[in-house]
This record gives C-alpha cells, structure tokens and sequence, in this order.
C-alpha cells in the first residue's frame, strides 16, 4: 500500500515536474523584421504589398520606416491577434492539465489513508 502511494506520488511529481517545464518555455524566437526599402516611400509602398500578403510584421516594419505610425500599429496589432488567442487557449489548456494534475495527487493522498 505504501509503495503505490510512493510510485503514484513520484509518477504525480514526473508529471508535475514536466507540467512546468512545458509552463516556462519560452515560446520560439521570431527573428525580427526589418523593411529593405531605400526610402520612406518605397517603404510605404511596400509595406502596403506586404499588408495585402497578410505579412503584418513585415509591414509594421516598413510603415514605421515610413513614418506612418498609425498603419504600422494597426500591422502590428493584426499580427499579435492570432497568436494571442492561441497563447490563451493554450494557457488555459495547462491550468486545466494542472488541477486535473492536482486533484489526483490529492485523491492519492486520501484514498490510501
């Protein structure tokens, strides 16, 4: 009885342990963009194109090379919008993993005594 307490308790900290690995990473570093355009209008130009291609990053690049603020917000804001929504999906994912993780520690404890 004590050795099943101890190897659910050492599978629970495995878990546990793993858990918080997967918490803490960091997510994959995106190397950042840069707008090749000699001017400002042909940034403009660009990011433009780029803002058609959906490559908001890029775009926010060159309208801020541009000079032109607004747009390049509104890029970057467009290209953070997906990944953010993932990133809370994903977060919520984990505090899910982590009570489920937490309960059956606790049911370990209580079932055995």
């Amino acid at each position: 009885m004590l050795s099943q307490l101890l190897r659910r308790m050492r599978l629970a900290g495995l878990a546990g342990v793993a858990l918080a690995q997967v918490a803490l990473a960091d997510p994959a570093a995106e190397t950042p963009r840069v707008c090749e355009a000699a001017s400002p209008h042909e940034a403009a130009v660009l990011a433009d194109k780029l803002f058609e291609r959906a490559e908001y990053k890029h775009a926010g690049a060159c309208y801020q090379l541009a000079g032109d603020m607004a747009h390049a917000n509104l890029a970057y804001l467009k290209a953070s919008g997906p990944q953010g929504e993932d990133t809370a999906r994903g977060l919520k994912a984990q505090g899910d993993a982590a009570k489920a993780l937490f309960a059956s520690v606790g049911h370990a404890f209580h079932k055995d005594h």
